[in-house]
């Protein structure tokens, strides 16, 4: 049986931004956006947290083989696992979250062509399974460019190297223009899907305000106005 306060204490240690914006989904979606958070985040922070790449390329196919299991009703007795077995999750948009990680392994430095390439595979990915979980048919009608100028911008917000002002542009314009896009939507759709894009708000407000940052607590209180007013 899924212990998804282990899940949801694991989250907060990997990534605090969506811990919080998973609390803002209803109760009967939470659980369901909290499984693929903690997925992401957990491969997310898989390349730079090995010393060798081959030890990152065996985790990263730990999660393959671990998909595979949950497609034949094995849990593998890991609790994302059991997660993954009440909340099924698309591999088609799984996948890319996993295979997106393999060019972040070699040790060497990257362009910024390169972290945007790896920002295509996984953002819209990434973002397209966090708003079917939220409400399939509503992104079925969503606007192909906006899910990934949205799942790319906040992708490449997270990839900025140090001294990285160009990418953090390049991300503030995607990230803006999928704001606005967002928040154009009727209100019924917005409210649907706005745990899914409470991160794509926050993303937008770091790369504007980079390379300096705000503290902790005036990001929060925008995560808490987003939410008040629906829009991001």
């Amino acid at each position: 049986m899924a212990d998804f306060d282990i899940l949801r204490e694991g989250l907060r240690g990997l990534d605090g931004d969506l811990y919080l914006c998973h609390l803002f989904a209803p109760a009967e979606k939470r659980d369901a956006l909290l499984t693929l958070y903690y997925l992401y985040a957990d491969i997310a922070r898989i390349p730079a947290s090995v010393s060798e790449p081959m030890i990152g390329a065996i985790r990263l196919q730990w999660w393959r083989d671990l998909l595979d299991a949950v497609a034949s009703g094995d849990s593998r007795n890991a609790p994302i696992g059991e997660a993954l077995l009440v909340y099924p999750l698309d591999s088609e948009n799984v996948l890319p979250l996993i295979d997106g990680r393999e060019a972040a392994l070699p040790e060497s430095t990257r362009t910024a062509g390169d972290l945007q390439k790896e920002a295509a595979s996984v953002g819209p990915a990434w973002l397209t399974l966090a708003c079917r979980t939220l409400n399939d048919e509503i992104t079925e009608k969503l606007p192909s460019d906006l899910l990934a100028e949205a799942g790319t911008g906040f992708e490449l917000m997270r990839l900025v190297p140090q001294q990285g002002e160009p990418v953090a542009e390049k991300a503030h314009e995607l990230l803006a223009s999928a704001c606005r896009g967002f928040n154009r939507l009727p209100r019924q759709q917005r409210k649907a899907l706005l745990p899914a894009f409470l991160p794509i708000g926050l993303a937008r407000r770091q790369a504007a305000n980079y390379p300096r940052q705000k503290s902790l607590l005036l990001y929060q209180f925008s995560l808490l106005k987003m939410a008040f007013f629906g829009t991001v």
